[in-house]
């Protein structure tokens, strides 16, 4: 962990995403942020604990999830650069309503409870900044939320197969990520797969699903309950 104005200056000349976060950040705010670098697995931020910061994050992938009663994980979102962690709650100082761990090796600035607060009432844009972000998180908790009440669990998978970039035909799919993503367990995951291979849509080899008939996919995906 660094603490140098200067370390923060060159994050943002460096990165445009966080530039357009800082570029009306006041002085005596932008000097109090401190630099995180930690690995995969490092640094975690706990369900039903309360912080005393606010994050940006700069590099890497934090998985956001959320630890059941019996144990399940169910994975909400993965956030990457420019992503806020904490903006939910620091306002009234609440307890984290979900659980945060890097996935990956990652870098976040850090700024205090106290410092964030006057951040806000000095820069507008952060203000802004901040609405925007609470919209999006909310569009797609709600769009989730539709998603598993209304569509079948062979509607989201294929939807998610649909979705690899560039329509690769070989997709890595990690079956664990895939149950805590759709809130389900890994057997179900398993027999969807098996009934779209039996069908002739898909291929299994070991952690890889090829797409052998993308216009059946697309069929399937674009199948609803309604």
């Amino acid at each position: 962990m660094s603490k140098t104005l200067g370390d923060v200056l060159e994050i943002a000349e460096r990165e445009q995403e966080i530039y357009e976060i800082l570029k009306h950040c006041p002085y005596e705010v932008l000097k109090e942020f401190r630099v995180i670098r930690t690995h995969q697995g490092e640094f975690s931020l706990n369900q039903g604990t309360i912080y005393d910061s606010f994050y940006i994050v700069v590099s890497g992938y934090m998985g956001v999830y959320v630890m059941a009663r019996n144990g399940r994980k169910y994975t909400f979102t993965v956030y990457k650069k420019g992503n806020f962690i904490g903006e939910l709650e620091i306002m009234d100082h609440l307890p984290f309503i979900c659980s945060v761990e890097a996935m990956s090796d990652v870098t976040l600035l850090e700024l205090n409870r106290e410092t964030f607060l006057k951040w806000m009432e000095l820069d507008r844009s952060i203000s802004n900044s901040i609405i925007r972000c609470l919209s999006r998180e909310m569009y797609q908790f709600t769009k989730k939320a539709t998603a598993e009440s209304f569509y079948s669990l062979r509607h989201r998978i294929c939807q998610y197969l649909i979705s690899a970039p560039t329509k690769m035909e070989k997709i890595t799919v990690n079956r664990k990520y895939l149950s805590e993503l759709m809130a389900v367990t890994a057997r179900s995951i398993n027999r969807i797969l098996k009934d779209l291979r039996d069908d002739g849509i898909i291929k299994i080899e070991k952690s890889f699903v090829i797409i052998l008939d993308w216009q059946a996919l697309k069929v399937e995906a674009e199948i609803t309950n309604f």
